[in-house]
């Protein structure tokens, strides 16, 4: 049995980014180019190079496992007579809106893509599994204006507080979020989740592996103390240290978003990891 025909549940995407995680991811800018340190919006940042990865492009794999690691075993609805999630193809409006549910008052519109809605979260959360942040099918819309900086080239620049009151607002609604209503939406949609991740071409685990891996790998950013020095060599600003220069994508933004906003998206990581490892799964056939 392959994992888009077992019966599962799915993850809201504002995790990653956090990617998710959430996510979630995170990734971009309207007015900055790439290779500029930006001050975008959650799981919204831009690498050095564009992201390859499309919605639908393989990726070269190691060799299937015989057996995958077990995938969240889905979750009944618990709104009395709801249908199973709808086709793929047809499932944009209903996955939008039960994202919109998340928060109160239309408040993610500001945030969220209403589009290929599933297609984008599976390929933001599969990049920020990696480390990395997409630039093409995007989940999130973008915060607008440049990088916020002090200081000069004499007397060196870093990054401005102001630049981290730009993401409170999302940040806040992630860390309000529902999580027990988050975890039933991830095992409600989990089979179209899974289905777009099979689009991709992977065969050597499952979503839900990718959905953790990328919960751990913002989880693993550096919590940085004291003012974020930068450098200008020419029309882009990067880290002064270079280790935090080297550092994966989704761990800069975790840096850029400033440390408190990183602390509570966190914080509602490590709850929504709790949940999910203890989300009742169901074991895919081995395969032969």
């Amino acid at each position: 049995m392959s994992e888009q025909q077992s019966r599962q549940g799915w993850i809201i995407g504002i995790i990653v980014v956090i990617i998710v995680a959430a996510a979630a991811y995170w990734l971009w800018t309207g007015d900055e180019k790439k290779k500029e340190i930006p001050a975008t919006k959650i799981i919204e940042e831009p690498e050095t190079a564009p992201e390859p990865e499309t919605l639908a492009q393989p990726e070269e794999q190691p060799p299937v496992p015989k057996a995958l690691e077990p995938a969240p075993a889905e979750k009944p609805a618990e709104e009395p007579g709801r249908e199973p999630p709808p086709p793929l193809n047809n499932s944009d409006k209903a996955a939008y809106q039960d994202l919109m549910g998340l928060a109160p008052d239309n408040a993610l519109s500001r945030w969220l893509v209403p589009s290929e809605v599933i297609r984008k979260w599976v390929a933001a959360i599969n990049a920020g599994s990696r480390g990395t942040l997409i630039y093409k099918h995007r989940p999130l819309k973008s915060i607008r204006g440049p990088i916020l900086v002090t200081g000069s080239s004499a007397e060196g620049y870093q990054l401005s507080p102001s630049n981290y009151r730009r993401y409170d607002q999302p940040v806040r609604l992630f860390a309000l979020m529902n999580t027990e209503t988050a975890v039933s939406l991830y095992q409600y949609w989990y089979p179209r989740l899974a289905q777009a991740y099979g689009e991709l071409g992977i065969r050597n685990k499952t979503f839900h592996q990718v959905v953790l891996e990328a919960i751990d790998k913002v989880l693993a950013a550096p919590e940085i103390e004291g003012p974020i020095q930068l450098v200008r060599p020419s029309v882009y600003y990067k880290f002064a240290d270079p280790k935090l220069e080297k550092l994966p994508g989704v761990q800069k933004l975790m840096i850029r978003m400033g440390p408190e906003n990183a602390i509570r998206v966190k914080e509602k990581l490590k709850e929504l990891r709790e949940k999910l490892e203890a989300v009742p799964v169901q074991q895919p056939q081995s395969n032969p």
